[in-house]
C-alpha cells in the first residue's frame, strides 16, 4: 500500500500537468501574427483587416484603429492568414478597400509575422495596393 499511493499521487500531479496547459492550439496553417504598415501617405481610419472568409475561424476579422502615414501597427493574431487579406478603412471619411479576395485556391502563410504593407493602388477608384512581407517565425508558441 505504502508504494500504490506514491504512485497513484505521481500519476495524478502529471495528468493535472498535462491537462492544466493551456497552450494555442497549433497547426500548419497557424495562427499568424499580422500588422500593417502605412505607405499612402494620408492617415487611415477604421483599418479592418479580414484575413478569411471562412466563418468557422472565431478571428477572421479584426480593426486595427487609425493608422498614421509610415507608421507599423502592433501584431494581432489571427488564427489563420494569406498572401491576400480584404482590408477595409477610410481616408478623409471616404472608404477605401484592396480587391475582393478569392480565398478558396490561396495558400496560407503560417505560423509566421507579417507585415501587410498598404499604397493607393487606384485614387480614382478608391482601390488599396497590398504586399505582404514575413518577417520571422512565431517563436513564442
Amino acid at each position: 500500500m505504502k508504494k500504490i499511493l506514491p504512485l497513484l499521487l505521481l500519476a495524478f500531479v502529471a495528468a493535472l500537468t498535462v491537462t492544466g496547459c493551456k497552450k494555442r492550439c497549433m497547426s500548419a496553417e497557424g495562427p499568424t501574427d499580422v500588422r500593417i504598415l502605412n505607405h499612402t501617405g494620408q492617415s487611415l481610419d477604421d483599418v479592418t483587416v479580414t484575413t478569411t472568409d471562412d466563418v468557422s475561424y472565431d478571428d477572421r476579422v479584426y480593426n486595427y484603429g487609425t493608422v498614421a502615414d509610415g507608421a507599423y501597427t502592433d501584431y494581432h493574431r489571427f488564427d489563420i492568414a494569406f498572401p491576400k487579406a480584404d482590408i477595409t478603412l477610410k481616408i478623409g471619411g471616404v472608404t477605401w478597400s484592396t480587391p475582393a479576395v478569392n480565398f478558396s485556391y490561396l495558400t496560407y502563410i503560417g505560423q509566421d509575422r507579417i507585415t501587410y504593407t498598404l499604397t493607393i493602388a487606384d485614387q480614382v477608384n478608391h482601390v488599396l495596393g497590398l504586399e505582404v512581407t514575413i518577417e520571422e517565425p512565431i517563436d513564442d508558441l
